[in-house]
């Protein structure tokens, strides 16, 4: 008798960390692809990249300071993230004007949003260089808006309005709608799943 029930004992632990195993492989976040090397500007005018970024979580937007549309929303969800995520996860915003943004500009425009050095960073540096990385690192649309035109779109350069989670090994491994309220809380919890994972 004494023999089946520790044998049902064992039984038991071992479904219970089968189940727990299964889960954890359900709740994994999928990989989208990998940030390959960058090197910008950051608003302190050091050079600042992968090379900074690699073995943390970090959070990526694209953004410029003179953005009427978008940036108004995203921005402050930022903003937010740095006062809700672990301190460990850093804050990437990369402007698509850098002809305007430069690291002095990005130093005035962080300083609205309480922008802790070291901690949210601002990067600026060469136009088709940001460009690439949005399309063809990030996969977000970015465009320059044709002067003339920008009485339609009511900016000069459109982008898109999506967050993008990175892991310790620069894969990429979520994307956010930073207007969406469900998306963020779906940020913020993804977050946790990648703290939990490494």
């Amino acid at each position: 008798m004494l023999l089946a029930v520790f044998l049902i004992g064992i039984a038991g632990a071992w479904g219970w960390q089968w189940y727990r195993q299964q889960g954890a492989a359900q709740a994994a976040l999928p990989v989208y692809g990998t940030v390959g090397d960058f090197t910008l500007i950051e608003r302190s005018g050091q050079a600042f990249g992968l090379s900074e970024l690699r073995g943390r979580i970090w959070i990526v937007n694209f953004f410029f300071s003179n953005c009427t549309m978008v940036c108004p929303r995203t921005m402050p969800e930022m903003a937010r993230l740095q006062k809700t995520v672990a301190e460990d996860v850093w804050l990437v915003s990369i402007t698509v004007d850098p002809e305007n943004d430069t690291p002095a500009a990005l130093t005035e425009f962080a300083q609205r949003f309480d922008a802790q050095p070291g901690r949210w960073y601002f990067l600026t540096g060469d136009q088709q260089a940001i460009y690439d990385l949005s399309l063809n690192t990030f996969h977000l649309a970015v465009e320059e808006v044709p002067e003339g035109q920008h009485q339609h779109s009511g900016d000069a350069f459109l982008h898109g309005s999506h967050f993008v989670l990175v892991d310790h090994q620069a894969q990429i491994r979520g994307y956010y709608d930073g207007l969406d309220d469900e998306a963020m809380a779906r940020l913020i919890q993804d977050v946790q799943l990648l703290l939990m994972e490494n």
